[in-house]
């Protein structure tokens, strides 16, 4: 994509999300493993731009924020592809050639006139850890920016959660306990503002209810979080799936009794996320 095509996408995602904020978070939970970095940049993006948002940033900071969220792994490119699809742990040698994306992506940025701070701050600072143990400067604490925290908590929640060529992402909620007992990585007052914002149980989940129905999460509710809006998909006493409806738990004694795996159920979640919007 060309530099003004990128500018374009970052200004496009700030409007859909102010508009409507939960049907384009939704569509970050449709994974194609296959297009795992782009998809990675674009997700990123969505939810750094509600984060901003949330947190009561200017929208022209968080225009900024989503451009740099769109970049801030443009240095990957430079890597190869059996590096970063590599299954096993990485040698030495090969993490070493991963942290110099960093490096890479500053100068692929600069070229294309992404210079500004803000930009810069999130590809330098994304992968350092409060605690001095991320790279490239080991920086600690204080020195590293707000907007870098914010920026290592996204990263991270949307790499574990994606699925990759050779491994299934994670849970939302199992990302959140990562992200809490990491606690020397991670500023803990925005991981609990992040999780705040994207609730208990994140759209796109699938949660078994009180019901015998399982249903996708379509729209958080931030005054009571575990009452979302949810679309019922499937009957556990027939063990089929049903005609989807649409189901505010808000003033209802229905309740979520757990999160549940589309897989074990046979259900293409991506699929219903799709149809429904």
């Amino acid at each position: 994509l060309s530099a003004s095509a990128i500018s374009a996408l970052a200004s496009e995602i700030t409007t859909s999300v102010i508009s409507n904020e939960y049907a384009i978070t939704i569509l970050t939970r449709i994974r194609h493993r296959s297009a795992y970095q782009w998809e990675h940049a674009i997700n990123c993006a969505v939810i750094i731009c509600g984060f901003g948002l949330y947190l009561g940033l200017k929208k022209e900071t968080v225009e900024q924020m989503t451009l740099g969220a769109l970049v801030h792994d443009a240095g990957l490119a430079k890597v190869s592809r059996a590096i970063l699809e590599k299954s096993g742990p990485l040698t030495e040698n090969e993490m070493g050639v991963v942290k110099k994306h960093v490096i890479w992506g500053i100068e692929l940025c600069k070229r294309d006139g992404f210079d500004s701070p803000i930009i810069i701050d999130m590809i330098a600072n994304h992968h350092e850890r409060l605690d001095g143990s991320g790279y490239p400067r080991g920086l600690t604490g204080d020195k590293i920016s707000k907007l870098a925290k914010i920026t290592a908590i996204v990263d991270v929640y949307d790499a574990m959660t994606g699925d990759r060529p050779y491994k299934k992402g994670e849970h939302p909620l199992k990302v959140f306990r990562f992200l809490m007992s990491h606690q020397a990585q991670f500023d803990q007052k925005l991981v609990q503002q992040f999780i705040k914002y994207l609730g208990v149980y994140p759209v796109g989940s699938l949660v078994k209810l009180s019901s015998d129905k399982l249903a996708a999460v379509t729209e958080g509710n931030r005054i009571n979080p575990v009452k979302p809006k949810v679309k019922i998909i499937y009957n556990l006493k027939l063990s089929h799936t049903i005609t989807p409806s649409d189901f505010d738990l808000k003033n209802s004694e229905i309740t979520i009794e757990s999160v549940v795996n589309a897989e074990d159920y046979g259900i293409n979640l991506s699929k219903i996320i799709r149809d429904s919007i």
